[in-house]
């Protein structure tokens, strides 16, 4: 208890000086993409890529962790879906971008260091898995979803949806990494020792560009605000624990799975509600307050979990 405690006091104290640094205009606001192009786009992929090259297969093909993630990631992305669609009344796009919303967890900028602090170095490989599934299933299906939507079925352009997926350094290094584990292909050693530098980088640089981020938008909580919070904070984890439960899959293994999905939203995902116009400011709410309560609802249940 006492290196969760210290875990998350730590990732606060870096939160808050990336927070106090963008309040007070110590880092100018135009600054902040490039914090986020760097982790995205470099330290993070690496930080994949290394993890996966370097893992073992049978533990990153194991089956019963790849189908608790796909269930409980596409499960989260129909769930919410299907009520805002038709429960709320929600558009099909406004409908498909609260789904991934509350489907795709933060892995990067906050699951990251917050595992590796409580769990180790064997966290990466739920966190990698999960961002494959992300990249292979649940982005392709939201940008097809966002694009009947607005430009409807007949003129969805399916050649250029893929190029965006593949051209994402998260899923391609990802990829290339399980391509170097299933060869069994080694980097020279310099070029692995860069690598483990610039992936190093990622947990604090991620928080600090958290607080950053944070410290840019006023909180307008709705009820559907509220509801989007509860569906990630509690519904997703709650929803994980039951698949785990379902195909028998325990361990440590297991319960990172469940806490992975606890997470707040991945700040990534409100870039598409910007992007296509969204709603931007009820998912950008959705995120901070779901970031901030979810220092509170992770540590219920690590308690729970006894982590």
């Amino acid at each position: 208890m006492n290196n969760f405690i210290t875990s998350i006091l730590s990732i606060t104290i870096v939160v808050l000086l990336g927070f106090f640094a963008g309040k007070f205009k110590i880092i100018a606001k135009e600054y902040d993409g490039g914090f986020s192009i760097y982790i995205l786009n470099f330290s993070l992929p690496i930080l994949l890529f290394n993890t996966v090259a370097n893992a073992n297969l049978a533990q990153l093909l194991d089956p019963k962790m790849n189908i608790a993630f796909v269930i409980g990631l596409l499960g989260m992305f129909i769930l919410t879906f299907v009520i805002h669609k038709f429960l709320l009344k929600k558009s099909l796009q406004e409908s498909s971008q609260t789904a991934f919303l509350c489907a795709y967890p933060n892995t990067a900028f906050l699951g990251i260091p917050l595992m590796l602090a409580i769990v180790g170095s064997q966290a990466m490989l739920p966190i990698v898995v999960s961002n494959i599934i992300v990249g292979i299933i649940i982005i392709p299906l939201t940008l097809i979803l966002i694009e009947i939507g607005l430009i409807g079925f007949a003129n969805i352009n399916y050649k250029k949806i893929a190029l965006k997926i593949f051209k994402t350094p998260l899923i391609t290094l990802s990829f290339a990494g399980m391509i170097f584990a299933i060869m069994q292909i080694k980097l020279p050693h310099i070029v692995q020792h860069s690598f483990e530098i610039i992936g190093g980088s990622t947990s604090g640089i991620s928080l600090f560009t958290l607080g950053l981020i944070i410290s840019r938008f006023k909180i307008i909580p709705t009820k559907i605000v509220w509801l989007n919070v509860l569906f990630k904070n509690i519904l997703h984890p709650i929803l994980m624990l039951s698949i785990v439960k379902a195909i028998s899959l325990d361990g440590i293994i297991a319960k990172e799975l469940i806490i992975l999905c606890a997470m707040p939203p991945a700040i990534s995902a409100t870039f598409f509600s910007v992007l296509f116009n969204i709603k931007p400011s009820e998912n950008i709410t959705t995120t901070i307050l779901s970031t901030m309560l979810s220092f509170i609802t992770i540590s219920l249940f690590l308690y729970l979990l006894h982590l």
